[in-house]
């Protein structure tokens, strides 16, 4: 066991985190805590001005330190974006240049890497499918493949945007709406506890895990508690919502999620009433100075 952490030890000092999809919900969080731990990073994200579908890093510019990419780019979005019959051409195409620009690109340079998949792989519409090309392709180079379930963070109202910030920004306003009759399952996990899952993968070299919460819960369930953490009140709609029938194996060895849903649902409220009130402020500002 102590040649086992030496070994880990000594990686992470002399280690390049490549992080293509920096600037998403789980690159933001993987970038944080890597440089909270010591760790070069390097990022790159389509945010930012690149476009991992047609340009990459140039590796030679990184020849004198060990690499570890982090392949987490993806188009990508909550079920109302990625279920949208009218966005499935876009999302498979999307993905597809992804794969064929930085796969190739991955096994040329011989680079140690991880690809986030989903338990949605292989599920009808293009996000499932393209997870699955993903999937395959990773297990054929050799890439550890970290299959992920639900991860949640705060975040921004938007067409991308995942159920439980939609549901936090609802509730804000004093009721939530579901589309659905909210009896889907879903196994979530806070995103600072997927990030610990991953480096925890990469440090393991375990080569393919499912990195999710421990129990499933419906839809429902979890609005009536953002609901009793905020004061709102709820309202189900009448349609089935859609599940994948996955089991979460293998599970990653030698770790479990620290932060209880309550917790999580909590700092996803904090942030958004911080961003809230400093949407205010700003617009406050902006009146004044007319």
């Amino acid at each position: 066991m102590g040649s086992i952490r030496k070994r880990i030890a000594a990686e992470r000092s002399h280690m390049l985190n490549v992080i293509l999809g920096a600037d998403g919900l789980i690159g933001s969080a993987l970038k944080r805590i890597l440089r909270e731990n010591g760790e070069a990073v390097a990022g790159y994200d389509i945010k930012t001005g690149t476009d991992l579908r047609k340009t990459l890093p140039s590796v030679p510019t990184f020849a004198k330190a060990p690499i570890f990419v982090w392949f987490l780019a993806w188009d990508v979005g909550g079920a109302k974006y990625i279920q949208n019959p009218d966005l499935q051409n876009r999302i498979m195409k999307h993905n597809m240049m992804l794969c064929a620009n930085v796969f190739p690109w991955l096994e040329a340079h011989r680079l140690r890497f991880l690809f986030t998949g989903s338990q949605l792989a292989g599920s009808p519409g293009a996000y499932g499918r393209s997870k699955a090309v993903g999937a395959q392709w990773t297990r054929k180079l050799g890439g550890q493949l970290a299959i992920l379930w639900n991860v949640y963070d705060a975040a921004p109202v938007s067409a991308r945007s995942h159920v439980i910030p939609d549901m936090v920004s609802q509730a804000l306003n004093g009721h939530i709406h579901l589309q659905t009759n909210g009896q889907e399952r879903r196994r979530f996990l806070y995103v600072d506890d997927c990030v610990e899952a991953l480096i925890h993968m990469r440090d393991s070299r375990q080569s393919e895990a499912h990195i999710c919460g421990n129990r499933l819960r419906t839809i429902e369930q979890v609005a009536k508690q953002v609901c009793r953490l905020t004061g709102a009140e709820l309202t189900l709609g009448s349609r089935m919502g859609s599940e994948t029938a996955v089991t979460a194996e293998p599970r990653l060895a030698g770790w479990r999620p620290r932060t209880p849903l309550n917790d999580g649902l909590m700092a996803v409220i904090r942030q958004t009433q911080q961003s809230v009130s400093m949407v205010s402020a700003r617009t406050e500002r902006i009146e004044v100075s007319k």
